[in-house]
């Protein structure tokens, strides 16, 4: 690997209730200091860094997807419906199971398995 993946960023219209939302939902903590148009939250292995959209430039919805690993999909998906979190229908295939969901600016967003188990990792979402 020539270099890890530090971060993830998503352009925003609204900076800080889309970081209120992934700290509520997801538990993500604020890391450094929040600049104007700029939060950066701790996801573990990789950052999630919201930023202003440029409000003179048309906004166009990038084509990203954050993928939240957890052991059980099932669980989890509970776990975040309570949040307050819309989550589609699970999936099941013989390397992962997953759903779908969208964050409040409308950027994809997953719960999965894939990889969390055959990783070691181990997830607070069960």
């Amino acid at each position: 690997m020539l270099a890890p993946i530090t971060r993830i960023i998503l352009y925003v219209r609204n900076v800080d209730k889309t970081a209120e939302f992934y700290q509520r939902v997801f538990e993500l903590k604020v890391i450094g200091t929040p600049e104007k148009g700029w939060i950066e939250l701790g996801g573990g292995g990789c950052n999630l860094a919201l930023h202003q959209a440029a409000k003179t430039a048309g906004f166009r919805r990038a084509a990203a997807k954050i993928v939240f690993g957890v052991k059980d999909v099932s669980k989890a998906r509970a776990l975040l419906e309570r949040r307050g979190l819309k989550l589609g229908v699970i999936h099941r295939s013989p390397h992962s199971t997953f759903c779908n969901g969208k964050d409040p600016e409308g950027n994809h967003l997953s719960i999965s398995s894939r990889g969390v188990l055959s990783s070691g990792l181990v997830s607070p979402l069960g």
